[in-house]
């Protein structure tokens, strides 16, 4: 007979893991300014376009274009109070893929 454990005897159900998470870059912006970035979350990923722009308020500041869906996002990154992204997921965590990527690559040196 196995032996509860914690999660069996306070009879709340087990937590799932969480997908891993993945960034890689599949085109460097180095050529034309124009680079491809993928995002995978578990099985799934998605592919985006990124230009960096000009920042005039401290960080880099990024367009990200969700090929297939026509989604533009503006991203800033750079220290932690200068991070921020118009995604929903930006707005209601304070944090999210695009930004998390972002930083990234660029700790990565291929940003």
């Amino acid at each position: 007979m196995s032996t509860p454990t914690s999660a069996d005897l306070s009879g709340d159900p087990p937590v799932p893991e969480r997908p891993k998470r993945s960034v890689r870059l599949v085109r460097s912006p180095a050529e034309d300014g124009i680079g491809v970035i993928c995002v995978t979350l578990g099985h799934r990923s998605n592919y985006y376009t990124i230009v960096e722009i000009p920042c005039q308020i401290g960080g880099r500041g990024f367009v990200i274009h969700r090929l297939g869906l026509g989604t533009v996002y503006h991203v800033r990154v750079g220290q932690p109070a200068d991070c921020e992204c118009e995604c929903k997921g930006f707005l209601y965590h304070g944090y999210c893929r695009h930004v998390l990527g972002l930083l990234a690559l660029i700790r990565q040196g291929k940003l």
